[in-house]
């Protein structure tokens, strides 16, 4: 019978190697024992990296959001990796939309809507809690038996809403394309 982890001394902040296993381990205590137990009340203020790739994502650059966030999401300890890496899989996976990659779009959207769950309902100043509701459906979509590509091209894309000043609602989204 194994011990368990003490989630605060145990795991490693830092990947340094077999970073996919480590994930596992860090998304199993996060599931445990929520977001909280890991950080401070209100998390560090979101690097500048993370507005481009907002505003990247919501313009419809999903690959080049992924790129912005990359850097940023390798150098950054846990929990925020994670964080980091729930945006970037689902922009991939929207990149791959884009391209009428199926598997691709499965698979990233798959993987981001596991990661958003750890870091809900906001996170670092982002309605997680939208973004998740939205790439759960595109990833029903894309589920679907047969994939309407004409359809889903002319849907309008999700957008990544940050929170209002006051933590409740959005500020009038300055990166929104939805119409």
């Amino acid at each position: 019978m194994s011990v368990p982890l003490d989630p605060l001394t145990d795991l490693p902040i830092m990947p340094f190697r077999n970073r996919r296993a480590l994930d596992a381990q860090w998304a199993d205590a996060l599931r445990l024992h929520g977001i909280q137990k890991f950080t401070a009340p209100q998390p560090p203020e979101p690097p500048p990296e993370l507005r481009q790739a907002i505003e990247q994502f919501n313009g419809g650059e999903f690959w080049e959001c992924h790129e912005t966030l990359e850097d940023v999401w390798r150098e950054s300890p846990y929990p925020f990796r994670l964080f980091y890496h729930a945006v970037i899989k689902t922009a991939v996976g929207f990149h791959h939309l884009t391209e009428h990659n199926r598997h691709g779009a499965r698979v990233k959207l798959r993987d981001g809507v596991e990661l958003l769950e750890l870091f809900q309902p906001e996170w670092m100043g982002v309605r997680t809690d939208l973004l998740l509701t939205d790439a759960t459906e595109w990833l029903s979509l894309v589920e679907a038996p047969a994939v309407a590509w004409d359809e889903l091209d002319r849907r309008a894309k999700p957008s990544i809403y940050p929170l209002s000043l006051d933590g409740r609602g959005l500020e009038p989204a300055p990166y929104s394309i939805r119409g």
